[in-house]
């Protein structure tokens, strides 16, 4: 419970982490949106870039071509592959700013309730493991968006830009990829399960280590007095 809030704070949805975290994305709807649009023409306009040279390869392997086509095909190339670099730009952009936004949004929540907390709250709590909170913590929220998501998007949109055109040209050449597409469904599944608890241990144990060492430190007298600094080193090799 909070003693108090304030005036001006965010109303984010605390409902769940799934909710808290839309609700932080979607602060700033342009910025999401300017991704994903900018990652799927990012993605066609690379597939597009293979289906022209493979067309220019179509034409020149004919006996007689006329010049004409073939230099609409090259500018054809080259319109696509400087779309798919100016909005990779822009997608990556747009990422890093609302992943930098979100992680600054995340702390300023963070402090805020911390604020609004009672003494008696505080005194309870080990401040070695607030701080992980409050530093690495948010700071993953920043890598989730920054490359994380980023790269979830643009790999998913790199396999439903070439399907789609595959299945626009020729549909049976969808077997070979549809097969691939299950086979790394799976894997990708098994491995997100069995790295989640690993994951989460990894989270609580760099939480416990830092209240550790910061109750070491406040009490170095006291480990001293004592004669266990062998015993608080142990704990850190």
């Amino acid at each position: 419970m909070r003693e108090f809030k304030l005036e001006n704070e965010y109303p984010y949805n605390r409902r769940g982490p799934a909710r808290w975290i839309i609700s932080h994305t979607f602060r700033y709807p342009l910025l999401p949106l300017l991704t994903l649009l900018a990652a799927v023409i990012n993605n066609y306009a690379y597939s597009y870039v293979q289906v022209f040279i493979g067309r220019a390869f179509d034409l020149i392997n004919q006996l007689e071509w006329p010049n004409h086509d073939l230099w609409l095909l090259a500018l054809g190339t080259f319109a696509a592959a400087s779309t798919q670099g100016v909005l990779g730009l822009v997608r990556n952009y747009a990422n890093e700013y609302a992943a930098q936004r979100i992680e600054r949004d995340a702390r300023d929540e963070l402090y805020a309730s911390l604020l609004g907390k009672s003494q008696t709250f505080h005194g309870k709590q080990r401040i070695g493991d607030v701080m992980a909170r409050a530093t690495n913590d948010v700071r993953s929220l920043n890598i989730m968006f920054s490359p994380g998501l980023m790269l979830i998007l643009d790999a998913s949109m790199g396999v439903i830009a070439p399907i789609t055109l595959i299945a626009a040209m020729e549909p049976r050449l969808l077997l070979v990829p549809g097969l691939f597409l299950i086979t790394l469904v799976i894997t990708v599944t098994d491995y997100a399960r069995r790295l989640n608890p690993v994951s989460d241990a990894l989270r609580e144990q760099f939480g416990a280590m830092n209240a550790g060492l910061a109750e070491a430190i406040a009490g170095v007298e006291v480990v001293k007095g004592h004669a266990q600094e062998e015993q608080e080193l142990r704990k850190f090799a």
